[in-house]
């Protein structure tokens, strides 16, 4: 059988179900990266999709994707194109009997494969972006709990426990590969990234599944596990967090391979509440993926999941200032500025600065949520969308929402105003 395997946010070859399936049941395979043009129009707020940070992230672990495919005698065919369209001509091209992919629950992404579909194409997607499967959550998606705190006793009361990641199959060894002779260079900017918290310009920090496993690796040989609680609201620096949000976005390691390393921290170091913090994390994480797949389009509409109405009142003016960094409070502009200048924010600055444009100047979430899918290096679909729904109180949440204090907030986290001098 011939097929296609088309990597989106899985750029890894272990751990990677979808790809080991395809290499299983194929006897030649053409493995293609599609930089869907889409991202190079501007969206419905007036800015492109995706921003030089994240194009040069992306770009990096590209590089790497191909490197390790050529250790194994294949190749990876970039485009530039339409994805519908790409895929449609190399199934003509090739004679291609199947697609095989991850699983993106997503509107547009699911627009995609549907087209694919009704061309008769046969398209072959594996949910494998989460921690734990569909499978395995005690509910159907259409009980999921309403509220993140019961969907995580939930899982804790019955001690599921996450699938052991899986290494690439010895079949990438015997296949035959396509190669479609397409390697196009990404443009993309390159810029120094010092000042930054996650300085992607860094070896330790470059985008690809070798510097994530790498970091992974390192980050748990080190005591920062244990005072991730207490260092994680931290504004600025590379040690106040996890840091795996950038390769976990991008698919260079999954959510499978982290847990299974702080197992085995907490089995031979410690196993404390920071610790759990982490998995903590990891289920907000899936919860937010399950959440959109149970809402879908609802999610997207100026009326929320819980029916309550909320005060918008969108000023594009506004808004605009909020993106430049030019509002009437330093501390935000600070936010702001860092986004635009690394396309990375501490988690609890996000919430800050998202608090400020839905509470005190009453703007839309969306565009705040399409302002940060435009700029951070570590977009994901669904984390970003559930944590603007939570902040702006559109979600299912029974405290409609969370209002940020913002000179509260200052007070706590940068009382010396360094924070806010170093990007202001």
């Amino acid at each position: 059988m011939k097929s296609i395997y088309w990597f989106r946010n899985d750029l890894r070859l272990n751990d990677n179900l979808s790809l080991n399936i395809a290499l299983q049941e194929s006897d030649e395979i053409l493995f293609v990266y599609v930089h869907d043009i889409e991202n190079e129009k501007n969206c419905s707020w007036g800015f492109k999709k995706m921003s030089e940070h994240r194009k040069l992230f992306l770009s990096q672990g590209l590089q790497d994707l191909k490197k390790e495919l050529n250790k194994f005698g294949h190749s990876l065919n970039e485009y530039i194109e339409d994805s519908v369209n790409i895929l449609n001509m190399l199934v003509k091209k090739y004679q291609i009997n199947s697609i095989f992919c991850e699983s993106i629950l997503a509107v547009d992404e699911l627009k995609k494969v549907k087209v694919l579909k009704d061309m008769n194409i046969n398209v072959n997607q594996i949910w494998q972006s989460s921690l734990y499967i569909q499978e395995q959550l005690p509910f159907s998606l259409e009980e999921l709990p309403d509220v993140f705190s019961n969907f995580r006793k939930l899982i804790e009361i019955k001690g599921i426990k996450p699938n052991k990641p899986k290494k690439i199959t010895k079949e990438i060894f015997n296949i035959n590969s396509i190669t479609d002779n397409q390697s196009i260079i990404l443009k993309v900017n390159s810029t120094n990234y010092k000042k930054s918290s996650f300085p992607i310009s860094n070896q330790e920090f470059r985008g690809g599944e070798k510097s994530g496993v790498s970091y992974l690796i390192d980050y748990f040989e080190t005591d920062k596990p244990k005072i991730y609680k207490e260092t994680r609201n931290q504004l600025m620096g590379q040690n106040f967090s996890t840091k795996f949000s950038p390769w976990l976005a991008m698919g260079y390691i999954s959510a499978r391979q982290i847990f299974f390393y702080l197992k085995k921290y907490e089995d031979k170091v410690i196993k404390n509440e920071s610790t759990y913090w982490i998995f903590f994390e990891l289920l907000w994480r899936d919860y937010f993926r399950f959440s959109m797949i149970k809402n879908r389009e609802k999610i997207f509409y100026i009326t929320d999941l819980n029916s309550s109405q909320k005060n918008i009142n969108h000023d594009d003016n506004k808004f605009k200032l909020w993106t430049e960094g030019k509002t009437q409070n330093n501390f935000i502009n600070a936010g702001m500025n860092e986004l635009k200048q690394t396309g990375f924010l501490s988690n609890r600055m996000r919430q800050i600065v998202a608090s400020y444009l839905v509470n005190d100047l009453a703007c839309d979430w969306r565009a705040g949520a399409a302002w940060f899918e435009s700029q951070l290096i570590d977009y994901d679909i669904y984390s970003n969308l559930g944590n603007w729904l939570y902040i702006s109180g559109f979600g299912a949440d029974p405290r409609g929402g969370r209002y940020f204090n913002i000179e509260k907030q200052k007070k706590t986290y940068d009382p010396n105003s360094t924070y806010q001098d170093f990007w202001h």
